[in-house]
């Protein structure tokens, strides 16, 4: 049973599981009406994204702090997030490295304890 417990230790940060992300667009929120997240591997010997999500809002509905669950493995991940606002013919373009870290086993049923907050505000100015 020791070297079942062990070797768990060992993979399950490899593993995919939930992490807790919040998207802080400030407030230029109130323009904007679409956007990716994507999740890229730096690691991985592709470009491809592991995860890619996508909200869509009517003018003045997305929220300025958008949170989003997302099932990667911990360690780096390239974060890219698309923003698309009203009036706008240009996608807005926000990018970072991220680190998701693992949730203690004691605290596996409150994920949103810590979340990590992409500042995305940055690139709305």
């Amino acid at each position: 049973m020791g070297a079942g417990l062990g070797a768990y230790t060992m993979v399950a940060p490899k593993l995919p599981h939930e992490h807790e992300v919040v998207l802080d667009l400030g407030a230029a929120a109130s323009d904007i009406t679409g956007i990716e997240l994507a999740w890229t591997n730096p690691r991985a010997p592709s470009d491809e994204a592991a995860l890619t999500t996508r909200w869509n809002f009517a003018k003045g509905a997305a929220p300025g702090r958008l949170r989003a669950h997302v099932r990667l493995a911990d360690g780096e991940w390239e974060a890219e997030v698309a923003v698309e606002r009203a009036g706008a013919t240009e996608t807005t373009r926000w990018s970072s490295r991220v680190n998701l870290e693992a949730t203690p086993w004691w605290k596996s049923d409150n994920v949103s304890e810590n979340p990590v907050a992409l500042p995305v505000r940055e690139a709305l100015r």
